[in-house]
């Protein structure tokens, strides 16, 4: 369901975080490395206190200038192999974090190219994007730090506890009285933090998408003066993701001075008591001072897993978001037991074939949240029945919304018809496998889909195995050949985002080229012409003639002068075909084509 990715947000944070690890597998023996490593910075970190004490009580106290200089040189040796490594550790951490995010946001990419169309027709581009840039980084800090240090923190504490009480049981348990204390803290801050860190995580997703709408849309912007109020909406999404992010540093700001606070009254009654235990002779000045540091060794790793936890939380959010991605299904996949088409001759057919938009019961964090459960679904097509033979041209005519644009998505499987059956050939499409069937299609959009890339690489798109004298070959049966060659790189030329450097008969002409080098059976323009101006549509009409030839096409076009050639006129409206045949016999019935048509002629609104 494409509302599966909001009705799973609120996750058990273990399980979100334990799933997040499966990231880590492929490096596993590395990981079993740094564990080891590990091992031993504890067991130096858990040595220095005592190498200390022996220090004290076995140099100073007794005037041993050899049992001093023994034990300092073991202690320098002892921080030395520490330091050495926690830098070794620290740097395979680094390597085994950046990868797993690597996989994670390769998964997330990979995911996005599986999803349907339906799923983008509900989901912000830039809250996605959000979740391969942002959540994903939450996540490094996460598996970089957080788990390795959260076990070495808690290996430390045990060891700290069990040589204390090794120490003096009585001493130790005077300092564990604050345990509780810091329990509790803790508790109440988890429990209050999930709910702020999964605020952020949102936020974040929203500034995001609005950004790249406010940045993919600035033409618009900017053509109708809209600058002030794509500021203000910018101000209110970015002032929710401060709030939200203010609240979360609020509720840290309390826990972290909490738990220090509680740390030192721990070192002042052990100061206090081993002090007065010293001065009695009970208790030897060097276990007073390794208490001492014991103590600090103690609290720091509790203020480190503190601060972990904050980065557990927030990895927690943000791996909620990935994981709601990565377990989304995508609502149109090859059924099991499809088969490949073979090479298709042209025949198309549609039996009683009706389709409905179905709409989430829940959007996507990328929307606000708001759509109601009870709208009932867009109806759009309606017992539509076609048939098309082999290199036929089929015109697709009608109002905005009459069905035209659903009806060619229907043909390569980018929605799924509600009931009916579309047929290649005789063969369902539904029981094909989706690769078979759309490698035997080619579309070519009004938005032409061109990539930062250079001429060449965005014509051999169509095919990727095509030579250059192939590509070449090709621009020149449509046309494009002749401005390429003149740009100073010929088609080494970068053609930047969406094809700005081109004019839109450019951006046509390499769409239509594209298409070609594809070599599809089955070929559909949709309102691919409607962007240019009549002089450069004609222009366009011989570069059409290579593409369309020997091909069933299924054109989409409100000049209604451009498909008087067409086999078959199909007029819909409101999901349904009232008229069909060609274009003379459509004139000669007097209907709605005649209508469309003469207002055209007579200079009125283009349909």
């Amino acid at each position: 369901m494409i509302g599966a990715d909001k009705a799973k947000l609120e996750r058990p944070m273990l399980e979100t975080l334990t799933r997040l690890l499966g990231f880590v597998k492929p490096y596993r023996r590395r990981v079993i490395g740094v564990i080891l490593l590990m091992l031993v910075t504890s067991a130096t970190v858990l040595l220095s206190p005592s190498l200390v004490r022996m220090a004290i009580n076995e140099g100073l106290e007794k005037g041993d200038s050899g049992a001093l200089t023994r034990y300092s040189l073991l202690y320098l040796i002892t921080i030395t192999i520490e330091a050495v490594g926690l830098r070794t550790q620290m740097w395979h951490m680094i390597w085994i974090g950046q990868h797993a995010i690597q996989e994670v946001r390769q998964a997330l990419f990979f995911k996005y190219l599986d999803m349907d169309l339906a799923y983008y027709d509900h989901n912000r581009v830039g809250d996605m994007m959000a979740r391969i840039t942002e959540d994903s980084n939450s996540l490094q800090n996460f598996i970089t730090w957080a788990v390795i240090n959260f076990i070495s923190n808690s290996l430390i504490l045990v060891g700290i506890i069990i040589l204390m009480l090794a120490y003096d049981w009585s001493l130790a348990l005077l300092t564990l009285i604050i345990v509780p204390l810091m329990a509790g803290l803790t508790l109440w801050w988890r429990k209050q933090a999930t709910r702020q860190y999964r605020a952020v995580r949102e936020a974040v997703g929203v500034v995001s998408a609005t950004l790249q709408e406010s940045l993919a849309g600035m033409r618009i912007i900017q053509a109708f003066v809209r600058e002030y109020r794509q500021t203000s909406q910018f101000e209110g999404v970015a002032t929710g993701e401060l709030r939200a992010s203010l609240r979360a540093d609020l509720l840290a700001s309390v826990f972290l001075p909490g738990i220090d606070v509680i740390s030192q009254l721990g070192i002042a009654m052990v100061i206090a008591v081993g002090g007065w235990r010293v001065l009695n002779g009970t208790l030897d000045p060097g276990t007073l001072v390794a208490f001492l540091l014991y103590l600090n060794l103690f609290f720091d790793p509790i203020r480190d897993l503190a601060m972990r936890l904050d980065q557990f939380q927030e990895a927690a959010a943000a791996g909620e978001r990935i994981l709601n991605v990565l377990d989304t299904q995508p609502q149109i996949v090859s059924r099991p037991g499809a088969t490949d088409l073979p090479r298709l001759a042209g025949a198309v057919e549609l039996r009683d074939v009706s389709f409905t938009y179905t709409i989430p019961d829940q959007p996507d964090t990328g929307g606000d949240g708001s759509a109601d459960e009870d709208e009932p679904p867009a109806n759009i097509l309606h017992d539509v029945s076609l048939t098309v033979k082999p290199g036929q041209m089929v015109a697709l005519v009608g109002h905005t919304g009459a069905g035209k644009s659903t009806l060619v998505r229907l043909l390569g499987r980018f929605y799924e018809a509600q009931s009916g059956q579309i047929l290649f050939d005789g063969h369902d499409i539904a029981a094909a496998t989706l690769e078979s069937l759309r490698n035997q299609m080619a579309w070519v959009p009004q938005d032409t889909g061109l990539f930062a890339t250079t001429v060449r690489e965005n014509l051999r798109y169509g095919r990727l195995d095509a030579t250059d004298e192939e590509i070449e070959a090709a621009a020149r049966e449509t046309g494009a050949h002749d401005f390429i060659a003149q740009f100073p790189k010929g088609y080494d030329t970068e053609v930047e985002e969406g094809g700005s450097r081109l004019s839109a008969g450019q951006r046509q002409l390499i769409s239509f080229t594209r298409a070609l080098l594809a070599d599809p059976v089955i070929i559909v323009l949709d309102e691919a012409t409607s962007s240019v101006d009549t002089i450069t549509e004609l222009q366009m009409q011989a570069a059409l003639g290579k593409i369309l030839q020997g091909r069933t096409s299924f054109v989409i076009a409100h000049r209604l002068s451009t498909i008087v050639r067409a086999d078959q006129v199909i007029v819909m409206d409101h999901g349904r075909i009232i008229e069909r045949g060609t274009h003379a016999e459509l004139l000669a019935q007097g209907g709605h084509y005649f209508n469309l048509y003469t207002t055209q002629l007579r200079g009125g609104a283009e349909t």
